[in-house]
């Protein structure tokens, strides 16, 4: 057995998953792993890369077979044992966003660039203010706040940029009845933080987010953590604060009437353009309208039933994103840090604090990953449209610069 084989055994057996876990957190079958760790088969670049970040150490540990303890491994106990617990197959990806905050707060201290993070809430709440209009007002109190005005979120991560929330993405699982949808986590360098799980509806991850908004402005001074699924009533206050932040009843009125929409829908097709105006999924976008008293019990349970809605949208000329069919984890290798997070990752290198191989090991990242955060052209990848040339010409004519 070489040192890499080795090393992959022992640090699986350190972070403390099995070889099931470990398939399942990058998409492959056991046997796989098994191959892996006798040696039969060898992980390529970008295997090695999410196996690293999976257990919590560098790829050049790995590779080199080194001994070394998988960080972040306390915090990951108490997210999984939050509320009494949760599916143990959700626990890679648990494991991974506290390892990517930890490495994100000793980015900081290399680069010297502060994490603004958000670490006490700005708005007043008190536990017994936890009815569906508390919560509904709650969302009006935030989208006041970031001057949002009654139209759809346009970006969600923009929205927490603007709060100093920090957001990951990573896989929890497709089954919602036992993996969690997401979590908040109050970490004590990075500040108030967001999981989001990946392996969900585009819609529903973009719910999540600002589910997981309430809990951090509105629950965070009832812990450090909070983690979602079930039912609760701290989760019914979170699921009505995300409904109306990202479809405030008000603007929901005014579009449709400014659309031409009838009051009541019971078109499919004008239930479809309110949602992709919204930017929301079609049953968040179904329930809203329910709640507003906007469409009908017989209506809502007749789209519910009967409409394909991504189908729909394409024939109406709406653009479709390929995860709205399905989801795909390995889309997200770059998109699932915070912009923040990539900045000061491009900065270490820029200015000489940590090497290309050393920065892609430290994020968990393979080297083409890396290549695309600094901004240079990878081998074979093509030239830039000429069209980019034609508009800065099309621009510079007219004297503006």
């Amino acid at each position: 057995m070489t040192q890499i084989e080795g090393g992959l055994a022992r640090a699986r057996e350190r972070a403390r998953y099995s070889q099931d876990d470990v398939g399942a957190a990058l998409g492959v079958s056991r046997a796989m792993v098994s191959y892996w760790e006798a040696g039969t088969r060898t992980p390529n670049d970008r295997q090695l890369a999410a196996l690293a970040r999976l257990y919590g150490v560098g790829a050049a540990d790995l590779v080199e077979g080194r001994d070394v303890e998988p960080a972040g491994a306390d915090l990951t106990g108490m997210l999984l044992r939050a509320d009494g617990g949760i599916d143990p197959a959700s626990a890679p990806g648990v494991h991974e966003f506290v390892l990517f905050l930890e490495r994100y707060a000793e980015l900081s201290r290399l680069t010297g660039l502060p994490i603004r993070g958000l670490r006490q809430s700005p708005f007043v709440h008190r536990a017994r203010f936890a009815q569906k209009d508390d919560a509904r007002r709650k969302a009006e109190e935030v989208r006041a706040h970031l001057e949002l005005g009654m139209g759809p979120v346009p970006d969600i991560d923009a929205v927490c940029d603007m709060l100093g929330i920090t957001v990951y993405r990573a896989p929890l699982g497709s089954d919602l009845a036992q993996a969690p949808s997401g979590a908040f986590l109050n970490h004590p360098e990075v500040g108030f933080a967001l999981l989001v799980n990946l392996d969900m509806t585009v819609g529903r991850r973009r719910f999540t987010v600002a589910h997981e908004i309430a809990h951090a402005l509105f629950h965070s001074g009832e812990g450090r953590w909070v983690v979602s699924y079930g039912k609760s009533p701290r989760e019914s206050f979170a699921d009505e604060f995300a409904g109306e932040f990202l479809m405030p009843s008000e603007g929901v009125r005014r579009f449709m009437e400014e659309a031409g929409l009838p009051p009541r829908i019971t078109d499919a097709v004008h239930a479809i353009h309110i949602q992709r105006y919204f930017r929301t999924s079609f049953p968040t976008t179904l329930v809203r309208l329910r709640q507003m008293n906007a469409i009908t019990s017989a209506a809502y349970a007749q789209l519910r039933d009967d409409v394909q809605p991504v189908a729909l949208a394409r024939s109406l000329g709406y653009p479709i994103d390929p995860e709205e069919y399905a989801q795909d984890s390995e889309l997200w290798r770059i998109r699932r840090f915070p912009r923040a997070f990539l900045r000061m990752l491009r900065e270490a290198v820029v200015e000489g604090i940590m090497s290309p191989p050393t920065a892609a090991s430290f994020a968990g990242l393979s080297s083409p990953d890396l290549v695309q955060i600094l901004g240079q052209p990878l081998t074979g990848g093509g030239e830039e449209p000429e069209e980019l040339r034609t508009e800065f010409a099309e621009f510079e004519k007219t004297g503006v610069v």
